[in-house]
């Protein structure tokens, strides 16, 4: 059952600085490729609930400053530091009025901390309210000053969420399809990695090319484990870890501090510095409940220069994409098991893009250890990285029309067609791989499908999904479903390659307590090729 968040209207409007808008009920769209396009799948950054002493909206309504009291002021600034404790703030200015800030803004309660010329913001503190307003009044209008709201790397998922997962190992390469003679893939191109930085000393990532960028500060060395386990998955070059793309080279800037911690204006940042280091991907394993302007406009600039963007949905299994996987423009990538199902944990929504291995993959961590890493956040990193590996095999081809290939060749998950946890389906390196090939063949039992109301009593359907991942025609397929004790057979032919079928039985309600048992099979015509004969075959235990 799908659990939506709603977010209730919230009106606030203070003199003509910072505008909230509500947002109820953001609506589930589309059938089609979404990525293309930059709009706000929900609002840019949501209302806050600012609240007055009587825990009523607080009720500014003034559309001048001059209206506005001293004590009204002083109520004004506490609430804002309810709302942003540090007073840290991101202005999105012209020229002419960044230059008037500049020239103004020690006089005027505000301190300057530094800007990003080429989106045109500047990050700043109000340090008094009270003689900031008229300044920030005249040269900006109500759009163009949001917190720098913070993000981190995604939180672990929870242990009873993947405790019934079939780990992945040291095997998503060959579950994914892809082939063993990987040493040359990601050759030429260069992928950003914002995030906790990386252990350059660690054994399984020997002789990968890594460029490290500190955009901290001096924050010490500690808390470069996420960072290091995403570059091996990425272009890690052993036996232990073989990375998607190892030829690839990696730019590494260390966005988030040993606590997992980072704000919106440095992830923008590292994104400016990425798109004009050359990079061609950029992987941001980590997100926030909040995007903003800034990082909008960063991700816009990355896409207007050609970079791909790929982005976690997040790790809390709720109906809601982490910003900024949420931006059209952004590919959300969501985590499946070994099973093929898409993880639990995964968050969806408007926003996830594709699924990929997250549960129990085998990774490098600080410190030369080794773990078992799930979380969209690995998810995450082997989309990147299989875009490098197709971007370097044909240097014609632009990132974004990579990205299109990866979604047009994503093997079904769930229900048939786009949908709200897996997005355009599983990332396929078998089918990407073989795309040109006029002699891939390979017929998968792809899972079941029942509908959002679960089973009830009464007669339910439910859907058993066949689909021809390969590139020739499949004819004489039989499928046979077992369940309830007892078997049904059914006879396929004519399968184009690419098209899905579905076969769908019937349950009463009266059936089935909390679990159902489904075995199911395909079966070839004797003598006919199969180049993928595990995927022919699911068991899997259903719980309602």
């Amino acid at each position: 059952m799908l659990l939506i968040r709603k977010v209730f209207p919230l009106a606030l409007l203070v003199s003509a600085i910072v505008a909230f808008w509500l947002a109820k009920n953001y609506s589930f769209q589309g059938n089609q490729l979404k990525h293309q396009s930059l709009g706000n799948k929900r609002p840019s950054h949501l209302p806050l609930p600012i609240f007055n002493s009587k825990g009523e909206v607080f009720p500014f309504e003034h559309s001048l400053l001059e209206e506005i009291n001293q004590s009204s002021v002083r109520e004004f600034d506490d609430l804002l530091k309810q709302v942003n404790p540090e007073n840290d703030w991101v202005l999105s200015l012209s020229k002419e009025s960044m230059e008037n800030l500049r020239k103004n803004a020690s006089t005027s309660g505000i301190k300057l901390v530094e800007s990003l010329a080429e989106l045109g913001v500047v990050r700043v503190k109000i340090l008094d309210t009270s003689k900031a307003l008229p300044l920030l009044n005249k040269y900006i209008s109500n759009d163009q000053l949001s917190p720098n709201y913070s993000m981190r790397q995604p939180l672990p998922p929870r242990k009873e969420m993947i405790l019934n997962e079939a780990s992945f190992s040291d095997s998503y390469i060959k579950w994914l399809g892809g082939g063993e003679d990987r040493d040359n893939l990601g050759a030429g191109v260069k992928v950003a990695l914002l995030d906790s930085g990386v252990d350059l000393s660690h054994p399984m990532l020997a002789g990968v090319s890594i460029k490290q960028t500190n955009l901290l500060g001096n924050d010490g060395e500690e808390g470069k484990g996420h960072g290091t386990a995403l570059a091996s998955v990425m272009a890690g070059t052993t036996s232990g870890v073989q990375g998607i793309a190892p030829r690839s080279e990696i730019l590494s800037y260390r966005v988030i501090d040993k606590t997992g911690k980072t704000d919106s204006y440095t992830v923008a940042s590292g994104i400016v510095k990425a798109v004009q280091d050359g990079a061609r991907v950029i992987n941001l394993s980590l997100g926030g409940e909040y995007g903003s302007n800034v990082l909008k406009q960063a991700v816009e600039y990355a896409r207007e220069s050609g970079v791909s963007i790929i982005a976690a949905v997040g790790n809390e299994g709720e109906g809601l994409v982490n910003f900024p996987a949420a931006y059209d423009g952004v590919i959300g990538v969501s985590s499946v098991g070994k099973s093929g199902q898409v993880s639990s944990f995964s968050n969806y929504g408007e926003g996830v893009d594709i699924a990929a291995p997250g549960v129990g993959v085998l990774t490098a961590w600080e410190l030369q250890e080794m773990v078992s890493f799930s979380g969209t956040s690995v998810s995450t990193a082997i989309v990147s990285a299989s875009i490098a590996a197709e971007l370097s095999k044909d240097s014609t081809l632009s990132s974004h029309e990579v990205e299109d290939l990866l979604l047009r060749y994503a093997n079904e998950a769930g229900k048939p067609g786009y949908d709200l946890i897996a997005g355009h389906g599983v990332l396929s390196l078998g089918r990407l791989e073989n795309k040109d090939s006029k002699n891939y063949s390979d017929p998968a039992l792809v899972g079941y499908y029942f509908g959002e109301s679960g089973l009830v009593s009464g007669t339910m359907p439910f859907e058993v999904i066949i689909q021809n991942q390969g590139n020739t025609w499949l004819d004489n397929l039989s499928l046979v479903v077992g369940y309830l004790g007892s078997e049904k057979k059914f006879r396929i032919n004519n399968l184009a390659p690419a098209e899905i079928r579905t076969e769908k039985l019937y349950l009463q309600g009266s059936e089935v307590d909390e679990f159902l048992q489904i075995d199911s099979r395909l079966i070839i015509s004797s003598g006919a090729k199969d180049d993928r004969p595990e995927n022919n075959v699911r068991k899997s235990t259903i719980r309602f």
